[in-house]
């Protein structure tokens, strides 16, 4: 099963990402305490696939911008499959798609 965020909280996340450089490299150094910080619960952060919670450099600001533009435009209300993007992603053009995003039912 694909772990699910709500849209409030990825627009939150994708705030801090992309205008808090002080989060930013808490979230390289540490992701699950970073989501932590960002509001998610630790009993949630768990779910998500360890692969995409590794230390790591993230994306230009730019791309999270973009992705809460995105997000907050879209008419879903639950986010599903946090993936963080990374510099890979963003060269490939697919600007930052740091989520999957299902319709509301």
């Amino acid at each position: 099963m694909n772990p699910t965020a709500s849209k409030q909280q990825m627009l939150r996340l994708l705030n801090k990402l992309a205008n808090d450089d002080l989060f930013r490299s808490r979230f390289e150094r540490n992701p699950k305490s970073a989501l932590v910080e960002a509001g998610f619960a630790a009993e949630d952060v768990v779910t998500f696939p360890a692969e995409q919670l590794n230390p790591g450099m993230l994306a230009e600001k730019s791309v999270f911008a973009a992705e809460y533009g995105r997000v907050a435009n879209d008419l879903a209300e639950q986010c599903l499959c946090m993936v963080q993007p990374g510099p890979m992603l963003a060269s490939r053009g697919n600007a930052g798609c740091a989520t999957s995003l299902a319709r509301a039912a």
